[in-house]
Formats: structure tokens, sequence, C-alpha cells
């Protein structure tokens, strides 16, 4: 075995007499990456793992100082950390160094080891693999090769909006596999940048599906590899987005905490974004503060979102925030104040922003429509018109039978259990045994 695959045995040494474990000293190092930089930091335990295995052997400066201060060592030696032989070489001016290449290095292991095992099924899947993925990876990449990815990831974004994450996951773990495969060709320090943008929010939005579809494990591996491409290319509204993505799943799965600490961290340093983007990540802190049962404070940020958002400029926003319109901010606020609606607090504020947003999107809208209708269906069935309820729940049926979508299901179920006190009505009675249908299908 190689000298750069040899167990770093010092980093262990450290680590086991500090007393902590892997997943807590990448914490640590996090927290002591913001505190010296400002940004945070992505290390996760598999990342502490491939430092201890001898995978990486030269992290970048921060984690090399947030190590030697979390563990107490000297200095890098202490650790087991020495530069590569290759940090030596010369490069062009137009060229990123050779640091940076060790970095993609690292960063396409790991995404290669996401996307290990998956195999096609659809045919559809199949033909857009074998069209970006045959053939030798280039030596070189430029702008061309980053403009194909960025319409790769608009093309799979769409595909979701009108099918559901767990329609194209085959497909977009292909695509990101080719993707990936560009981070080991040489370019300009921009482009390198850009692609790494570009690739990372690839990885964003398979995390994003592979949440709908209910695949929680990959999807943070997705998220994860996400977040090391936004600290490679410095990517502020990357880093933000897909920190907020990674709280919305944790308030999914029910680890609040998690959630409020995700959404703090996208909210560092929101002086560089746009209003749209800090209209964003109000709206995520609101659900958060209402999962933890704050409905006040949750009612209060969702007023903040509504108010950075009156400062939008379209013009101004990055291609990444733009799908944010004044539907997604109704639709995502209504469903930030569900929870506190459903105890009977601000239920009539949760009620015009879900209608606001129904009202505003288009058929081809078809997963954003099924959330709105569901989430109304509910609203109405606890706290309101029961007949309307009824009516908004067999819309949801209907609009969930075209997606392949875990939470739009969980949406349904959520329906069928707000019927039961109302299942001496004979309208109640049919919607439930169509739930009961679709449910036992989806399953």
């Amino acid at each position: 075995m190689s000298q750069c695959h040899e167990r770093n045995t010092q980093l262990t040494a450290a680590r086991e007499e500090a007393r902590l474990t892997q997943e807590a000293l990448a914490q640590l190092v996090n927290e002591q990456v913001l505190r010296d930089t400002g940004t945070p930091g992505a290390a996760t335990d598999h990342y502490i793992s491939r430092l201890e295995r001898g995978r990486v052997r030269w992290p970048r400066g921060a984690v090399r100082q947030a190590l030697r201060i979390t563990l107490g060592a000297a200095d890098d030696d202490a650790l087991g950390f020495y530069p590569p032989r290759r940090q030596t070489a010369t490069v062009g001016r137009d060229e990123p160094e050779v640091g940076e290449d060790v970095k993609r290095q690292a960063f396409l292991r790991g995404v290669a080891a996401s996307v290990t095992g998956m195999t096609l099924s659809a045919p559809v899947a199949e033909a857009a693999v074998r069209a970006t993925v045959a053939g030798p990876s280039p030596t070189r990449v430029g702008t061309d090769d980053v403009r194909q990815v960025a319409e790769s990831v608009d093309f799979f974004g769409d595909w979701q909006d009108r099918r559901g994450g767990g329609a194209c996951m085959d497909a977009i773990a292909g695509h990101l596999a080719w993707a990936t495969s560009l981070l080991q060709a040489r370019g300009s320090r921009t482009t390198i940048r850009d692609l790494h943008s570009a690739v990372g929010f690839m990885a964003n939005v398979a995390g994003w599906g592979a949440f709908d579809a209910g695949q929680h494990a990959r999807a943070r591996g997705y998220f994860n590899d996400a977040l090391a491409c936004a600290e490679i290319a410095g990517d502020w509204g990357l880093r933000a987005n897909v920190l907020s993505d990674m709280a919305r799943q944790a308030i999914y799965i029910g680890t609040v905490e998690d959630a409020l600490t995700l959404i703090e961290l996208a909210q560092v340093r929101q002086d560089r974004l746009t209003p749209t983007a800090q209209a964003m990540l109000s709206v995520v802190r609101a659900r958060t503060l209402a999962a933890k049962g704050q409905g006040d404070d949750a009612y209060g940020a969702v007023l903040r979102s509504e108010d950075h958002f009156s400062d939008s400029e379209p013009d101004n926003d990055p291609t990444w925030i733009r799908y944010f319109s004044q539907a997604e901010l109704d639709g995502d606020n209504g469903h930030a104040l569900l929870d506190v609606a459903l105890t009977g607090n601000h239920v009539s504020a949760t009620r015009d922003r879900l209608a606001r947003s129904l009202a505003a999107y288009d058929h081809n809208n078809v997963r954003a429509r099924a959330f709105v209708l569901g989430k109304l269906s509910i609203l109405e069935l606890t706290r309101g018109d029961v007949k309307q309820g009824i009516d908004y729940g067999r819309q949801a049926i209907n609009t969930d039978d075209r997606l392949s979508s875990r939470r739009a299901r969980d949406d349904l179920a959520r329906i069928q259990r707000a019927l039961v006190k109302h299942r001496d009505l004979p309208d109640a009675k049919e919607l439930q045994g169509r739930l009961a249908r679709s449910l036992r299908n989806s399953a």
C-alpha cells in the first residue's frame, strides 16, 4: 500500500486521547472553522474516518488549524499531516493549484461512493445516462462543460416538480457520476470554481429528490457532497441552499434541534445573499420554530420572510433562487404555520397563505399543488369547513396519483386521519375509501 493510504495513527490517537468520537470531532472542527473564518465547516464523521484511514493527508488550511486547536496539537506533523509530493509541481497561471486538485480528487471519491451500486431501471434513465456517461472523461474542462451541468440541474429540477423525486433518482445518479468525473479535469481557476458550484447544485437536487422519495440516508449523502462542493467553490448561495434543505429534512424526520442548528448555519452572513434568498431562509426558520412548538416565534419568522421578499429584485437574483416565487413563499409559509393553526392559533393567516399559493400555481406545478392541497385539506378538516376540506382532499388525491413522492403520500395519510372524526358523513366515507386504495397501491 502506498504511503498516502497508510492509516494516520497519530490523528486517531489524538482523537481517542481527547475522548471524542469521529462525529463529535467533526462537529467541533466545524464550529472552530466557523469561529476562524466566518464560514461553517463541512466535516462529517465520514470525512474524519477518511483522514484517519490516510485517504486524505493534507486537509485544507482552515480544517488543519481547527484540528490542531481542537486536539491541542503543536503542529501538523503531530497529527500526521503532510502535503502530497505533487504539491511542489508547477502549474500554469490559469490552472488551479495542486492543493485544489487534491481536494477535487477527494471529493470525487466521496461522490463516487454515493452513487456506486445504483442500477438503472427505467428506459428513460438508461438513455439519459448513456448519453452523458459514455466515453472517457475529458482531461480539460471549459465553460461549455459548466453550462451542460447547469442545464442538467434545471432539467432534473423540472422533472422532480412534475413527477416527484422518486421518478428520476436513477437518471440523476448517472448524471451526477458523469458531472463529478469532470472534476478530475484541468481548467482555469474560474472554470473549476464554477464547475464545483454546478456539480454541487446537481448533488443538492439529487439529495432533494431522494428526500422527497423517503430515502433519507441517501439524501444526506448527496447533501454532504453538495456542501463539500460549496466549500471548495466558496459559494455562499449553494451553502445556504444545501443547509436549508438539510434543515427541512431534519424537520421532516423529527430531529428538530438539528434543524435549528442547520438553519442557523445557513443564515450566517446573510448579507451576502439577496433578499429573495433571505426570505427563503426565514421560511425554513419559521418551520423549525413551529416544529419546536414556538408558534408565535414561527409567525414572526413568517412576517420577516415576507418583509425580505418585498425587497426582492428578481433581475439581481442568482439562478438557484429564481424558483422562489410569491406562490412558493405563500405555500411554504402556510406549511410552516400549519401545525400552529391545528392548535387553533393563526388559522386565518395559514389558510390565506395556502389559498393564495394554490391560486397562483398552474397545473404544471404538480408536486407543489399536491402539497398545498394536502395542507389545505388537513387544515379545513381539523379547524374549518369540512366540506371544503373533503373537496381539497379529492383534488389532492387526483394530483398525487401523478407523483412519485413519499412526502405527498404522507399528506394523504394525514388527510385520512383527519377524516376519522367525520366518518359519519357519506362524502368523508367515500374519500376515506379512495385514500385507502391509493395508499395501498403506492405502498
